[in-house]
């Protein structure tokens, strides 16, 4: 296209994209059948099903076929992060209304089993979890949100764990003018929150690490085995319930010591 139509026709384009895409995000089925020739999804065989009237409930199903598979006839591993990726972001911003806005700030995907045709994944925004985001964004302007998805094959495998951290704020005001990319500046009016998600997670890990690693007792086995078994638990908390468990039967660390790391009493048990 000539460089001097280029700027006549970026306003008329910029009104059909807008169009379009408050046609996609109208209603629920209208959701579902944009996505469905949405090329970064459809390419991939990734589709979305069963969006409920009030956005609350959705399912994520992979159609895997010779062209979207690997030499293993299974979903790439890029194509199973991207089911986990989209649709708990959508929901929430569709339930919250329009004057709030939501962005994926960081993610991880534990895979476990191969990804065939048919595997699915469902997202759940209640109302509880938007009354504890609404809350937190009154407390501090945004609220990080983390999120925890499973994806199963049809004989109910489980082919990965999804953990993501959802970024939510208000369209407008202090948070949503923020440099994009710039570091957060120090504000001590912020009261302390627990560690959730994949925070949460990591903490466990540097646990297990600190009990069993080289500056522990050494036993690499045992930090291989207690690890192998916890990233096979969706649900963070119960991954530390699990973990904290075996350390403090095993007497590898003290209750103090966990507490030191930030591990949340009440998972202590």
């Amino acid at each position: 296209m000539p460089k001097k139509l280029k700027k006549p026709l970026r306003k008329p384009l910029k009104k059909i994209e807008k169009t379009v895409m408050k046609r996609v995000f109208g209603s629920p089925r209208a959701f579902e059948r944009g996505l469905a020739i949405w090329p970064p999804l459809a390419g991939d065989g990734v589709r979305v099903h069963n969006i409920s009237d009030d956005w609350s409930y959705g399912e994520v199903v992979l159609h895997s076929g010779p062209l979207t598979q690997n030499m293993h006839g299974a979903a790439f591993g890029g194509t199973l992060f991207s089911m986990t990726d989209f649709l708990f972001g959508t929901l929430v911003m569709k339930r919250l209304g329009r004057d709030y806005e939501a962005w994926t700030r960081t993610g991880q995907f534990q895979f476990l089993a191969p990804g065939r045709d048919g595997a699915r994944m469902t997202v759940r925004v209640t109302d509880e979890l938007c009354e504890e985001i609404l809350a937190g964004i009154e407390d501090d302007g945004y609220y990080n949100v983390a999120f925890t998805c499973v994806i199963t094959n049809r004989d109910g495998t489980v082919v990965g764990v999804g953990q993501q951290d959802l970024h939510v704020r208000p369209r407008k005001g202090r948070e949503a003018s923020r440099t994009p990319g710039a570091a957060r500046e120090t504000d001590e009016s912020m009261a302390p929150r627990e560690p959730k998600g994949m925070t949460l997670e990591h903490l466990v890990t540097a646990a297990a690490w600190r009990a069993w690693g080289p500056t522990g007792s050494g036993e690499h086995g045992l930090l291989t085995s207690v690890l192998s078994a916890a990233r096979r638990i969706p649900e963070p908390e119960e991954q530390a319930r699990y973990v904290c468990g075996e350390i403090l039967s095993r007497d590898a660390l003290t209750t103090g010591e966990l507490l030191e790391l930030a591990i949340p009493r009440r998972l202590l048990g």
